[in-house]
C-alpha cells in the first residue's frame, strides 16, 4: 500500500489535489505527521501543509483545480479569505476574468479588510507581468511554500523570496541546498 502511494507520487502528471490526497493517505494509513511525511519524501513540512490545505476547499473549487482552471497558487490564495462563504464566488471570478495570483491576492486582502464586502471593481496592477513571469512565480511559490516576486526590466531582474522567521529562512536555504557551517 505504502509503495503504491509512493509510486503514485512519483508520477509527473498528478494534479495538486491528487498529490494532497496521497499525502493525506500516507498520514492516515501510516499514522505519520506532516513533518514525517515531508522527511520521507524529501519535501519541506510547509510544502506538505500547503497541499493538505487544498483538501479543505469546497468541492466545486476542487474541481476547478483538478481541471486546471485554477492553479495551485490561486487555490492557496483563496484559502486566505476570512469569509469562507466567498471562496466559490471568487473562484468563479478568477476563472471568468482570468485573474493572476497577484490580482487575487490583492482582492483577497481587500475583502479581508472590508469584512467580505466586495468592491465593484478589482484594482488592476499598473503593468501586468508576462505569462512566463507569473507562471515562474507560481512554480517558485509552490516549491518554497511562501510568497515569491519576480521583477524584470530590460532583460534583467531579481527574485524575492519571502521568509517569516529564521527557521523559515533555514527551510528555504535547505530547499536550495545551501548549508552553513556553525561557528
Amino acid at each position: 500500500m505504502q509503495v503504491a502511494v509512493l509510486e503514485n507520487l512519483q508520477r509527473e502528471d498528478l494534479n495538486p489535489l491528487e498529490e494532497a490526497e496521497a499525502y493525506e493517505m500516507l498520514m492516515k494509513n501510516l499514522n505519520l505527521t506532516q513533518a514525517e511525511v515531508a522527511s520521507r519524501l524529501g519535501k519541506s513540512r510547509p510544502y506538505i501543509a500547503n497541499y493538505l490545505r487544498l483538501l479543505s476547499l469546497p468541492d466545486l473549487v476542487k474541481e476547478m483545480v483538478q481541471d486546471h482552471r485554477l492553479s495551485m497558487g490561486q487555490a492557496r490564495t483563496l484559502l486566505g479569505l476570512k469569509n469562507k462563504d466567498l471562496i466559490l464566488k471568487l473562484a468563479n471570478r478568477v476563472v471568468s476574468e482570468n485573474l493572476t495570483v497577484r490580482q487575487l491576492e490583492q482582492t483577497v486582502s481587500e475583502l479581508n479588510q472590508n469584512d467580505g464586502k466586495e468592491k465593484k471593481k478589482i484594482p488592476r496592477l499598473a503593468k501586468e507581468k508576462p505569462y512566463y513571469i507569473r507562471e515562474s512565480e507560481d512554480r517558485l511559490m509552490d516549491k518554497f511554500g511562501t510568497s515569491v516576486a519576480i521583477q524584470e526590466k530590460d532583460g534583467k531582474g531579481k527574485i524575492e523570496i519571502e521568509y517569516l522567521s529564521q527557521n523559515d529562512l533555514t527551510r528555504i536555504l535547505d530547499i536550495l541546498n545551501i548549508q552553513f557551517d556553525e561557528e
